[in-house]
């Protein structure tokens, strides 16, 4: 299977697919892999977050997975981001008018952990892309994206 092959699966969001190849990758295939993913287009749609459409955030999501594996980024390393925008989504959820705290937390905790874990390097610029725009009104749809790189973190292979 060629990197040009797997490109094209995602852009027909035909993930399961290319999980099953991407397992049988090497370690130099995949990262040309992720040197063939738009990483610019990946942070364009990150900035543009609020007005993506569902898949389009399905997509990124995905995306963002792909280099987080690819990185070596562990499973329990990007459920920690996981959980930190839980306690956010709860507050959010309960419409509590102020998450600026939480968000601007959120923010350097995520540089610290990029600093500290390469793999994480994406996710973190996505989400600093993001996280200004958020508010308790949309807060949740964050949240959901963040996890389906979890979920798709897991399908992909990272590793625990």
């Amino acid at each position: 299977m060629s990197v040009n092959e797997l490109v094209e699966m995602i852009e027909k969001d035909d993930f399961l697919e290319f999980a099953e190849k991407f397992g049988e990758l090497g370690r130099n295939e995949k990262k040309s892999l992720k040197e063939r993913l738009d990483l610019k287009e990946i942070l364009g749609m990150a900035r543009d977050f609020e007005s993506l459409e569902p898949d389009e955030v399905n997509k990124l999501a995905f995306e963002v997975a792909v280099v987080s594996v690819v990185e070596d980024l562990k499973t329990s390393q990007i459920r920690k981001i996981l959980n930190m925008s839980r306690a956010t989504y709860v507050k959010a959820k309960q419409r509590k008018d102020d998450i600026s705290v939480d968000k601007a937390k959120m923010r350097y905790i995520l540089a610290y952990t990029s600093s500290r874990h390469r793999g994480a390097r994406l996710i973190a610029e996505v989400a600093d892309k993001i996280i200004p725009g958020l508010n308790p009104e949309n807060y949740e749809r964050f949240h959901d994206f963040l996890q389906a790189v979890v979920a798709y973190h897991k399908l992909l292979g990272g590793k625990d």
